[in-house]
């Protein structure tokens, strides 16, 4: 049998290995931005997405780390350039809440640069800084508990059917509606000057990502105030009031 030469052989599998590398380093995005998950995308994450994305979380992923993110790169990108996440039931525009996780344009902006960039996690000349994490990082469930009161525990909470026409008396807080899934609710305020407020408004809602909406200005309701609530029934609102002035 003729023998094959020993040079033909290694050099059959050194073009076979080059080939192999040449493919595994064209399926990475080449890197073109100075968006990077340490510098800036990792602390967005923590702050807006892990509450849920956390491992026994709401959602169907974590996206704790870096390994875990990286894969979905360009789902985020898209659903955070439609607005789809963060998850947030509220129709923009409709009232101000203290705990709305929504992403601002230069936000949005952020993690669109990032994972058009090659979604690198540091830039490849850097390594990543040793020390703390600066700033709060959140866990699964942590976001649903500071929504559901505030730290002393002052408030009481009163349930109101939809069909109600006003709220109790009161300086509310908050609000944790209770509706169907795929409900829509509208939640409109009139004062004793006749003017009128939005206060709430929800599209399509979702009974396993259900909030509580807390107020950035609490509203001082009195027994001329008027509350319009345009949702289909079975639908109720769980009035938070601040207790030092509730009555």
């Amino acid at each position: 049998m003729r023998s094959v030469p020993v040079a033909a052989v290694l050099g059959i599998a050194a073009t076979t290995l080059s080939g192999i590398c040449a493919i595994t380093l064209l399926a990475h995005d080449p890197i073109s931005t100075k968006v990077t998950w340490e510098g800036e995308i990792k602390r967005l994450v923590e702050a807006r997405c892990v509450s849920c994305h956390s491992e026994g979380g709401r959602a169907p992923m974590p996206l704790t780390t870096y390994e875990e993110a990286r894969p979905w790169a360009r789902a985020i990108r898209e659903e955070v350039l439609t607005r789809r996440m963060p998850k947030w039931h509220v129709v923009r525009g409709y009232g101000d809440f203290t705990n709305d996780p929504s992403l601002s344009p230069f936000e949005v902006a952020l993690f669109a640069t990032w994972a058009d960039g090659g979604a690198p996690r540091v830039l490849p000349a850097l390594r990543p800084a040793a020390g703390p994490t600066v700033g709060p990082t959140f866990r699964s469930g942590d976001k649903r508990q500071v929504a559901s009161g505030d730290a002393s525990g002052h408030e009481r909470a009163v349930e109101v059917p939809c069909s109600a026409r006003s709220f109790p008396t009161g300086r509310v807080v908050g609000l944790t509606p209770s509706l169907k899934k795929g409900a829509d609710l509208k939640v409109t305020v009139t004062g004793s000057d006749g003017s009128k407020e939005p206060l709430l408004w929800l599209r399509n809602f979702d009974p396993g990502f259900a909030e509580t909406y807390r107020l950035r200005r609490p509203l001082e309701v009195t027994r001329t105030t008027r509350v319009e609530m345009d949702g289909e029934a079975p639908c109720t609102i769980t009035v938070l009031l601040a207790a030092q002035t509730a009555r």
